[in-house]
């Protein structure tokens, strides 16, 4: 029997708390506030180092979906995150209609749910999944060690150092960054580097607060420009986010955990971990919606990240398991029923 890896799943459960917490910093504001004073610097850099979330969920990808080759199993695999897509996309219609009015009509819901703007990242997963078992032959076809860092040194290059590198590798092969977190998150499976905790936690602490920094000068006062270190989806295709996400991977990715309350707990979130993402946005936008009644600039609510994530967290991670038992229970159901016409 095959030991379950509990630093995965703590990497998962810090991966669903970054995104509430990136998202804290879409509802409260901070995008057009003007950057000035230690709590906008604060949040800065730690707008920084919640960004990795993302790139933490696609080398998770690379690492546990590695020998996935072409078949049925693969693709059929899909069927239940996009039901679980479709589903909580209705659900926070319904719960967000009730609460702001009829924000959600019907054709309007539909093109939301089709185009992805519900969550825009099951339209990526969904993407990846289809060419990840010819990713995984391109991984195999590589002459080892020595390959593999030539590939993953020259996607890095060519998707993450624009614009230092502009004249050289263009702005389009940005948009390659994914396979960059993919492909790291098969090289640490079959390595397995091990580098000091306490040297990855000091460069990635270094990282974030450059970036803060950069973000902070080119700001000059102003808001916080987008166009600067994230040109590409947020920032997740520059190669300081990518440094950081490799150092809290590598931090976590080995960690033991002896204590059964916690390895549960942790297996909990990690098992519906998609599903918690699904569920966050529509939480956050009621708590939104009564805070902002109190709370009116993005510098006033700097204390209030530690209610709000908390509290999305919770009320995302239980209606996950809900979801997913009841989801468990009628598949089983349908799955009976059609085992017993076939017989």
């Amino acid at each position: 029997m095959k030991t379950r890896e509990t630093g995965l799943d703590i990497l998962k459960a810090i991966a669903v708390l970054f995104v509430i917490c990136v998202h804290f910093y879409l509802n409260c504001g901070y995008y057009s506030a003007n950057l000035g004073g230690t709590r906008m610097f604060i949040m800065t850099a730690s707008r920084w180092l919640f960004i990795i979330c993302v790139p933490l969920f696609m080398m998770l990808t690379g690492y546990f979906k590695s020998n996935k080759t072409i078949s049925k199993a693969h693709y059929m695999s899909l069927i239940p995150l996009f039901i679980a897509y479709v589903l909580i996309s209705i659900y926070k219609m319904l719960l967000v209609n009730s609460f702001f009015g009829t924000l959600y009509t019907f054709d309007f819901g539909i093109r939301n749910i089709a185009n992805y703007q519900i969550a825009w990242y099951m339209g990526m997963y969904l993407s990846l999944m289809l060419i990840i078992p010819f990713l995984n032959k391109m991984w195999k076809a590589c002459n080892g060690r020595k390959e593999h860092n030539i590939l993953l040194i020259s996607l890095i290059f060519i998707s993450m150092m624009y614009p230092v590198v502009q004249y050289i590798a263009p702005s389009y092969w940005q948009m390659l960054y994914p396979l960059v977190y993919y492909f790291g998150g098969i090289y640490i499976k079959e390595y397995r580097p091990k580098i000091n905790k306490i040297l990855l936690a000091v460069i990635a602490i270094v990282t974030v607060l450059i970036e803060a920094m950069v973000s902070w000068g080119f700001a000059k006062g102003g808001p916080f420009i987008w166009a600067v270190l994230g040109p590409v989806d947020s920032g997740y295709s520059t190669a300081t986010v990518g440094l950081t996400t490799a150092c809290v991977f590598l931090i976590f990715y080995d960690v033991k955990i002896n204590n059964t309350l916690l390895q549960k707990a942790f297996k909990s979130i990690s098992d519906c971990s998609f599903e918690m993402y699904l569920f966050t946005t529509t939480y956050d936008a009621i708590i939104f919606f009564y805070l902002k009644r109190y709370v009116f600039e993005a510098r006033d609510f700097f204390w209030w990240i530690f209610a709000t994530v908390p509290a999305s967290f919770i009320l995302a991670w239980i209606s996950s398991v809900i979801y997913k038992k009841l989801y468990s229970v009628i598949s089983g159901f349908i799955v009976s029923k059609i085992n017993k016409t076939a017989e």
